[in-house]
């Protein structure tokens, strides 16, 4: 006798919300246990992170200076990819700081059943995305001719991102919205995920959104670097070849193009495969957790759930800090942006000081200029005065090798003592 698969109904919403009875007669500092604050701080500074280095990443990959360092399709795919991991940032991991500390969820039911959608479309789209990229590299590295060629298309990669998104979006709709499955998750998330009414479904969830991803990112990579060390390569062309004399430069200098394309990929291909590498690691154990969970029909102890489920959720802030780890030109433009921000606020402050000075010193009526002190209008009339008595000073008589002009800093500046004792004189 075939029995059918039990259909699983998810939780009820209101024995998880904090208007619930049992949570409405208990204080906010009696629920609250120590490892609630670590967990709470844990996700808090996690979504500080995520936030501020998707935001930088995609301000510098953007940017005219980096522009020069990469191709417009890895720009395109690296941008959807930050994009995606800003709006996780925004819009799934904030809600779990407060729910987290509280072990229920302090929002309505709408919010719930929309961070659920969000929470699997977004991780969907994201491993779509690193699939695209590693095509991408694969493509390029194996046929860099028809690449070039082909990198004029930019429609084509935005109208791919547009399909895949809507994609993710339209399955977990139908699976969050249509049929209700979404839950609150109390022991991993604190926040409200996806809920498959069969635990075939569940598996098959995990295991496509982990397998398939990473079978094609370990071919495409792995072809992409194999091929990248025989390019290097140069056929010989010996003394009994029929190549003409003519056609010896031109193949040589398709060459040295095809080299110089491949060594300028290979720093963008080594980075987006350690980002590859590094959703692997990440992803794994939270698979792992939920093929057990959805077959023995139990779920983790909940700090190795919190564990697995946050590991998982922080490749949102890995992505750029494995990209500025490896790419050389990316800190440096990094740190070129940070000093020039710091130095204009520096400049600034400095300006407010020196014009706060002049505006209250003593001396600016005995000068006579106006009190916005402005050196540069009174050197017009004082500052002549002075290297006009320190250039006369220079053609008094005597001996011609102690003859010397006024001395100088490193800057390039009249020597203080110079000018001090041309003041005293005036």
């Amino acid at each position: 006798m075939v029995t059918k698969p039990t259909v699983l109904v998810p939780p009820s919403f209101s024995n998880s919300s904090c208007n619930h009875p049992r949570y409405q007669n208990t204080t906010f500092w009696t629920v609250v246990s120590a490892g609630d604050v670590v967990q709470s701080f844990v996700v808090l500074t996690l979504t500080f992170g995520i936030l501020f280095a998707n935001v930088l990443f995609i301000s510098v990959i953007n940017s005219r200076r980096y522009s020069k360092y990469i191709h417009s399709q890895p720009r395109y795919l690296l941008t959807s990819l930050a994009c995606n991991d800003l709006a996780m940032g925004l819009c799934v991991t904030p809600f779990a700081i407060l729910s987290s500390l509280r072990n229920c969820w302090p929002y309505a039911e709408i919010v719930c059943q929309v961070q659920a959608l969000l929470r699997g479309a977004i991780s969907q789209q994201s491993a779509v995305i690193l699939i695209c990229m590693a095509m991408d590299r694969y493509y390029c590295m194996l046929h860099p001719q028809e690449y070039h060629k082909q990198s004029s298309r930019k429609a084509w990669f935005i109208i791919i991102i547009s399909i895949t998104w809507v994609g993710s979006m339209a399955l977990f709709s139908v699976l969050v919205i249509k049929h209700g499955g979404f839950y609150f998750n109390a022991t991993g998330m604190h926040a409200c995920e996806p809920f498959y009414p069969k635990a075939s479904l569940r598996i098959l969830a995990a295991c496509g959104f982990y397998f398939p991803t990473t079978m094609i990112l370990m071919y495409c990579y792995g072809s992409a670097f194999d091929v990248n060390k025989l390019g290097f390569k140069k056929p010989s062309i010996g003394c009994s070849s029929t190549v003409s004399s003519a056609e010896v430069p031109q193949t040589s200098s398709i060459e040295k193009l095809i080299d110089q394309e491949r060594k300028l990929s290979l720093v963008c291909s080594r980075t987006m495969a350690a980002m590859s590498l590094g959703f692997i690691v990440l992803v794994t154990p939270w698979t792992i957790q939920e093929v057990v969970a959805a077959c023995t029909g139990s779920r983790a102890p909940p700090a190795l759930d919190f564990i697995a489920t946050w590991m998982a959720l922080s490749n949102n802030f890995w992505y750029p800090f494995i990209y500025w780890t490896l790419n050389n030109h990316f800190r440096r433009i990094c740190r070129e942006i940070f000093s020039g921000f710091l130095c204009r606020r520096i400049h600034d402050k400095k300006k407010q000081q020196f014009e706060h000075f002049c505006n209250n010193s003593p001396s600016s009526n005995y000068l006579g200029h106006t009190p916005d002190c402005d050196l540069e209008g009174l050197s017009e009339k004082y500052w002549g005065e002075i290297l006009e008595r320190t250039v006369s000073s220079n053609s008094l008589p005597g001996p011609p090798q102690t003859q010397q002009g006024p001395k100088l800093d490193c800057n390039g500046a009249i020597e203080m003592s110079v000018i001090n004792n041309s003041l005293s004189d005036l």
